[in-house]
């Protein structure tokens, strides 16, 4: 079972990730149902995940990785993200296994990080940038009052052709809180 509990929510909680947890981020960047939607175009070794984890995960640079968990399920669901964070702005991104998908945790999960980095972190504004077949992604975003800013042309070769990346946005006088 993850660690302990950092936010807690009605349905999730959210936990730091830590090394432990190592297999189920392999998972996520080799199983080609998340892999795609995190625009991972090959799977992953341990190896390369221990390295990401180091880099990026363990690294002091002001990022937040946490485990998205609920009581009723053994082990994590996913992951929510904070990270790039650059004074007053960084990027989410999240992911939930193929089976627990939509039950609303993700947008329980995401809507404690925005709360995280708005109230505790102090950011003025969050972003995304979400793969354009990626529907539930979009759809989530929108519904937590994000705005679609911008398109990356044919930026990701995934499936074997080029695919658009969205960018949304969200700035602290938007976000109310509730989906």
């Amino acid at each position: 079972m993850p660690g302990p509990v950092f936010i807690s929510g009605e349905r999730v909680d959210l936990r730091v990730t830590e090394r432990e947890d190592l297999d189920l981020l392999q998972r996520a960047r080799s199983d080609p149902d998340i892999r795609t939607a995190l625009t991972f175009t090959e799977p992953q070794t341990r190896g390369q995940v221990e390295a990401f984890y180091e880099n990026t995960v363990a690294a002091d640079n002001g990022d937040a990785n946490f485990l998205v968990c609920t009581e009723n399920r053994e082990g994590a669901l996913g992951e929510v993200d904070l990270f790039g964070v650059e004074d007053d702005h960084a990027e989410i991104a999240y992911w939930l296994v193929p089976e627990a998908r939509g039950e609303g945790y993700a947008t329980e999960a995401v809507t404690l990080l925005l709360d995280y980095a708005f109230e505790t972190r102090g950011l003025r504004r969050t972003y995304a940038r979400v793969v354009e077949h990626n529907d539930g992604s979009h759809d989530l975003l929108e519904r937590l009052g994000f705005t679609e800013e911008g398109r990356l042309r044919e930026h990701v070769f995934l499936d074997g052709e080029y695919r658009d990346v969205v960018l949304y946005g969200l700035l602290r006088d938007e976000w109310d809180g509730a989906p």
